[in-house]
């Protein structure tokens, strides 16, 4: 006997339902608390493993890619080895895991800036041999631990820093306050460079246009960002979480998603190039530190930031990157595009994992 399109319909209601409660009961809870750690709670009086395990509160409030939160640490009486936590990174948008670095290598920065800012000296070896360790870093209380070695804005910064995806103001940035983030931020291995050019910026909006085309068209990709979306780490939460999911996977969002880039990208004021001479892990590695320090200086003058990666996530739209960015000491290689500019500030922080999960 036929199955009436109404039988069918309904029975497809029942199983959308059924999925998305499924994935809302199992959805990983997202949660704020993180966010609340205290710079007095720092144990003061407990072991030295103990302390240096504190300072990791900071570094997994750092920013990721799809808030993927990459990362795994290990710690001893000196020492803090940083891991690639693989089954996070995202094997469709960032087939040569550049994101997966540049995340780890803000997480890196946050440690570092908190280690200084509780008395420590630091030196960091990347890449020292085992497999997904991606830095190992030494640390060791220092002789004057009252003269930090950094701007103690930075610091301050980590609990503030937000990714503000909101419309951005035509206003400008004060060349004092420009001034301020790149002597904060500067690292003779990277370059920044950000401009106002119309021209720049209309090059810039293409590019993303061509790799929302490409991207949206792709079931694999479209996937993996549903997924993400689905866990309830990148916005929405819950029920909503799970219907952008659905949204993101089974409909055509290409054309509303470049309708807002577009929005976003015409109505920002300065756009934002991280480069470096060299195409490895090493090099991304240390673009995400650079960045991590970036942004905590503009966080620090009250100036937002939105990092934009999808024209660095197709070959054909990365190559014409390069060609938007005046001759640089060989810095040709993009590692990290974003907007810059000042916006209506966001309601609250991504969710974090908690401490725990990250460590063994």
């Amino acid at each position: 006997m036929a199955v009436s399109t109404t039988k069918v319909v309904v029975i497809s209601i029942f199983l959308i339902l059924g999925m998305v409660l499924a994935g809302v009961l199992m959805q990983p809870e997202a949660s704020q608390e993180a966010w609340n750690i205290k710079e007095s709670d720092f144990p003061t009086n407990d072991s030295a493993k103990e302390k240096l395990t504190f300072l990791l509160n900071y570094a997994i409030l750092a920013p990721s890619s799809h808030n993927s939160q990459p990362w795994k640490f290990n710690v001893t009486n000196d020492s803090i080895l940083v891991f690639a936590d693989k089954s996070r990174r995202l094997q469709v948008a960032d087939a040569d895991q550049r994101e997966l670095c540049i995340s780890l290598g803000c997480a890196l920065e946050n440690l570092i800036i908190a280690a200084d800012h509780f008395g420590y000296n630091s030196s960091v070896a990347y890449f020292p041999g085992e497999e997904d360790l991606v830095a190992e870093v030494v640390l060791q209380p220092a002789a004057n631990p009252s003269n930090p070695s950094r701007d103690p804005r930075l610091f301050s910064a980590i609990l503030s820093r937000q990714t503000n995806r909101n419309p951005y103001e035509p206003r400008s940035i004060s060349e004092a306050d420009l001034e301020t983030i790149y002597r904060l931020s500067s690292d003779a291995d990277v370059s920044i460079f950000i401009t106002r050019d119309p021209a720049i910026k209309k090059s810039f909006l293409d590019l993303v246009v061509q790799a929302n085309g490409v991207q949206y068209s792709d079931a694999e990709y479209k996937s993996e960002l549903g997924h993400w979306l689905g866990q309830g780490v990148m916005g929405p939460t819950g029920m909503q979480a799970k219907m952008a999911q659905l949204a993101v996977v089974f409909l055509d969002m290409g054309p509303q998603q470049t309708k807002t880039d577009a929005e976003l990208i015409n109505s920002t004021p300065y756009l934002g190039f991280i480069s470096t001479a060299n195409n490895d892990s090493i090099s991304s590695l240390k673009a995400g530190r650079t960045l991590g320090r970036f942004w905590l200086a503009a966080t620090a003058l009250g100036i937002s930031l939105h990092p934009m990666s999808q024209a660095l996530e197709l070959q054909q739209t990365k190559a014409n990157l390069t060609k938007l960015l005046p001759a640089q000491s060989g810095m040709s290689q993009v590692q990290q595009t974003f907007r810059l500019g000042y916006a209506k500030p966001v309601r609250e922080h991504s969710p974090r994992r908690p401490l725990q999960e990250v460590i063994p």
